[in-house]
């Protein structure tokens, strides 16, 4: 997920940094990089990519909304349990990259809600000339190397001025492995990986809806990063393949660009619902 070269505003520990601590924000996002723009067979067109490439197909998903939890919730702690993998919720200031014209985005652990599905919420207001994208953010306390990721999900109320993310990433985006939703683009995934701050290679697939749930899989290799959504292969990169090993995150949080997210829309609170994860070493 995460594209543009911005170096990060607070770095910490990869190994067990507990909550209260400033984010763990990446270094990328926001201008779009190198790659393809791709569609899917569920007949949507593409809202557009800077590059270039072939075709893709596969699923549109299932449609779903709202929060499926049936078990008791708890919102906003610092460390928690989810699909078998200790997690800790992070504050503090969002991708610096969102924080233009006005924004200013931070990430609240009561913005994140533990239950049978990991939820993640997002809230934009307007105070004067700015705007407060209070949004969420949590990571892995365990980091992974080569092998498989999955984990389904779906955005509930999709509006423009935001960013949805799984990925993985450790400092100064020596590893970065993103698949990214923004607002302004609610069929589309973003793929790209990074190995290091200018080296990286980036798809945009279409024809994915984010308000329905979706089954998405990166299979990282030495030589090969591969991502599928509904058990379809939809791209695979050769270039910027990363080796250090890095936690796993997932993040929703406010922009106001035409460009990246989309402009900020004010009020509605949305989702990012997570409703597993699973990691298969290579």
């Amino acid at each position: 997920m995460l594209r543009a070269g911005v170096l990060l505003v607070a770095l910490f520990s990869l190994l067990g940094c507990g909550g209260g601590t400033m984010p763990f924000a990446p270094a990328h996002s926001g201008s779009s990089g190198s790659g393809a723009s791709t569609t899917s067979s569920s007949g949507s067109s593409s809202t557009g990519s800077s590059g270039s490439g072939s075709s893709t197909t596969s699923s549109s998903g299932t449609s779903s909304s709202g929060s499926s939890s049936s078990t008791p919730s708890v919102i906003g702690p610092s460390e928690f349990t989810f699909s078998g993998y200790d997690w800790e919720t992070h504050n503090g200031s969002a991708p610096p990259v969102g924080n233009v014209n006005g924004n200013v985005g931070t990430f609240d652990p009561n913005n994140v809600t533990v239950g049978s599905e990991l939820a993640l919420s997002l809230t934009q207001t307007q105070q004067g000339s700015q705007i407060l994208s209070s949004g969420s953010e949590v990571m892995t306390k365990q980091t992974f190397t080569y092998g498989t990721f999955e984990f389904t999900s779906r955005v509930d109320n999709v509006l423009s001025g935001s960013d949805s993310s799984g990925f993985l990433y450790a400092t100064d985006s020596t590893t970065e492995i993103d698949m990214e939703q923004v607002g302004n683009k609610p069929d589309a995934v973003d793929c790209t990986n990074w190995q290091g701050v200018s080296n990286f290679q980036d798809t945009e697939i279409t024809g994915f809806q984010q308000a329905n749930t979706h089954v998405f899989k990166i299979v990282w290799t030495p030589s090969e990063v591969d991502w599928y959504v509904d058990g379809a292969l939809v791209v695979s990169h050769t270039d910027a393949v990363p080796s250090a090993a890095a936690p796993f995150l997932f993040n929703m949080w406010g922009t106001n660009k035409s460009t990246w997210g989309g402009t900020a829309t004010i009020g509605p609170t949305r989702y990012m619902y997570i409703s597993n994860f699973t990691y298969t070493p290579m």
